[in-house]
């Protein structure tokens, strides 16, 4: 009975794909008399059955020895073919290991405790058809993306995952700012996603598989054997890690997170924690062929490095709370891109497996802060301290697990990550820019904390009331559970504890300048918001700055001075030349057509003579033509052959 849990943990997709389905009986108002509730418990129904089997099947092969073992050496596998043809077969090969049956764990866990915090966050609204709707389309997207060892369909569900942002960031989609933000959302991810199809499409011929596995055991294959690599490999590889650059908001590709945040804040929760590391899920699996390829993985660093610095910078002059978080996203991310393009494979791992939680448990306590007081603007709250506490423990509990600041899970995969750039070629620069970034975000985070619980209350904030237990609930419970991470990390030998008289998980000889930025970063920020500043706020002469650093660096309007200005431009030179060239010479050809009719028209007298006069006139002439050709042609003909 166990191992067939984990065998049919293939169905864990379909039930909240099912549910989304099922809303759409009430999305068109075919079920009415009801309301939109039931909908919603509909969604939260088959959303926990898909957590308790994945819950069953990870204890299953986890506790069965042979199910165990096999799925280290042979795993459990799936599949069904979709298109066969030509010797080119396409189908949804599937993976059933511990390591995805944990993400699965993590993903439907998420989306129960998210829908239970929608119930209460959405309570008046009538959009919830399509808000529940979409949040279990994601759900189904990203458990189908961890389960599938095929690069073509993990692009496939990507595109899906496309759709699902537009259609979630467009709940209120009456709002002109949200209609811009779902549309931008959707084209930016789209340049990812066409770049990466193809790579994809490129890689097949060279490679003859898709499947994750085969592409593993063909970069085994041409690094054992020093092979020649194809010609254009490197650009192919180039091309796939698009993809994951643009779901992992990394720099150019980064504008759409922050244009999201126009949806529901539960939705927000679910996307900047674990739909964002879709892209990095993807992006780990095609190490093999990154590691062929120096260029790609020095890109990799470059970009990652850069995300992840620009974006904590950036985050330190928003006063949008939900966007001030939502840059920090693309800042740790970041750094896991730097552990990939070094080849630090667990190091990625490991920051990719301490993230979601924590984030999603700041996000559910601004939420709960922004509901009840009807704003996110940073600089109109304050002083919630004292009557918030339990939701700026969440916070505090959330942000401890992100910085590196012990004994919480963030400090140690941050200090794996720096002992993996004392190993590569630039120690001192690589070094310094995760140091950097630590600083920058611990001082992000504490701002937050500081600007919305710190300082004195406001016209928004002096009367602050509870949140309804069906916020409060989900949010402790998280709570919980990120405070307990670290030990469960330790226990299932992801991390190891530093001792028995100091049982700190991951402590080694980088921690000590590791927990200093943390103190510098976080110190320096709390001093200057926690009780207002003056050097909180730059002076005068420099606002540009803080006006630049809170605009993105203006890159929005680089955009689209450059590559929206081109696309305009030559969108206006086709309509010129199909209206002045095509259609004008179309139409003076149709006019002289016309025109040449109705003068021949003026010919026509209704006489039967006439025409009987004119045919007799065509007539002679073409026996005089005739004749006359004839004529000229005798002689030859007479001419005697010799």
């Amino acid at each position: 009975m166990t191992l067939f849990l984990a065998q049919t943990a293939w169905l864990v997709p379909l039930y909240p794909l099912l549910a989304s389905l099922l809303s759409l009986l009430w999305s068109p108002g075919l079920i009415s008399r009801t309301g939109p509730r039931p909908c919603g418990y509909l969604n939260l129904l088959l959303v926990s059955v898909a957590f308790v089997h994945s819950v069953l099947a990870l204890v299953a092969l986890h506790s069965n020895s042979a199910a165990g073992s096999a799925a280290i050496y042979q795993p459990l596998t799936f599949g069904w073919t979709w298109l066969q043809t030509a010797g080119l077969r396409i189908g949804f090969d599937g993976l059933i290991t511990e390591p995805a049956l944990i993400a699965m764990t993590l993903i439907t866990g998420l989306h129960v405790l998210v829908q239970i915090y929608s119930i209460a966050y959405l309570e008046m609204d009538w959009g919830w058809p399509r808000f529940f709707g979409s949040l279990s389309f994601f759900e189904s997207g990203l458990c189908a993306l961890v389960l599938t060892d095929s690069l073509f369909f993990s692009y496939v569900i990507m595109e899906l995952l496309t759709l699902g942002t537009y259609l979630i960031v467009g709940t209120w989609y009456n709002q002109p700012l949200v209609v811009k933000g779902a549309r931008d959302a959707f084209l930016t991810k789209r340049i990812g996603d066409l770049i990466l199809l193809a790579g994809v499409i490129a890689l097949l011929p060279i490679t003859g598989t898709w499947n994750f596995h085969g592409l593993q055991a063909w970069a085994a294959d041409q690094a054992n054997n020093r092979l020649a690599l194809p010609g254009g490999f490197t650009l192919i590889v180039l091309a796939l890690i698009a993809g994951p650059m643009g779901k992992c908001a990394q720099i150019p590709l980064h504008l759409w997170l922050d244009e999201a945040m126009e949806s529901p804040l539960p939705s927000t929760v679910l996307r900047n924690s674990v739909v964002v590391v879709g892209g990095a899920w993807v992006l780990l699996r095609l190490e093999p062929l990154i590691e062929l390829s120096p260029l790609a993985a020095s890109l990799l660093v470059v970009v990652g490095g850069t995300s992840a610095l620009v974006g904590a910078l950036i985050a330190l002059a928003q006063i949008d709370v939900k966007r001030a978080l939502s840059f920090l996203v693309s800042s740790w991310l970041g750094l896991l891109f730097v552990a990939v393009g070094l080849g630090g494979i667990p190091v990625a791992d490991h920051l990719m497996l301490v993230y979601p939680l924590p984030m999603a448990l700041m996000l559910m306590a601004i939420g709960a802060i922004v509901l009840t007081n009807v704003t996110q603007d940073l600089t109109q709250l304050g002083g919630l301290w004292s009557k918030r506490p339990l939701m700026g423990i969440a916070f505090l509990s959330g942000a401890a697990g992100l910085m590196a600041l012990p004994p919480f899970g963030g400090f140690a995969a941050l200090r794996e990550l720096l002992a993996l750039t004392t190993t590569s070629s630039q120690p001192a620069l690589l070094g310094g820019l995760v140091l950097l970034t630590n600083a920058l975000i611990s001082a992000g985070l504490i701002r937050v904390f500081g600007q919305i619980w710190g300082g004195r209350p406001t016209v928004f904030t002096t009367r602050s009331p509870e949140v309804l237990w069906l916020m409060a609930l989900p949010t402790l419970l998280l709570t919980g559970l990120v405070l307990h991470l670290p030990q469960i990390l330790v226990r299932n030998g992801v991390f190891t504890a530093a001792g028995a008289l100091l049982p700190i998980p991951g402590w080694g000889p980088e921690a000590l300048p590791l927990l200093l930025s943390t103190v510098v970063g976080g110190g320096l920020s709390a001093l200057f918001y926690l009780r207002p500043h003056p050097l909180a706020h730059l002076p005068a002469a420099l606002g540009g700055l803080q006006d630049w650093l809170a605009h993105d660096m203006q890159t929005e309007r680089f955009y689209h001075r450059t590559v929206v200005g081109l696309v305009v431009g030559l969108a206006r030179l086709s309509a010129w030349s199909d209206q002045r060239l095509v259609d004008g010479f179309s139409g003076a050809t149709g006019e002289a057509a016309l025109e040449g009719a109705r003068r021949l028209s003026l010919t026509t007298s209704g006489r039967s003579q006439a025409y009987a006069l004119t045919l007799v006139l065509g007539v002679l002439l073409m026996a005089a033509w005739l004749l006359s050709g004839q004529g000229s042609a005798t002689p030859d003909l007479l001419r005697p052959l010799r």
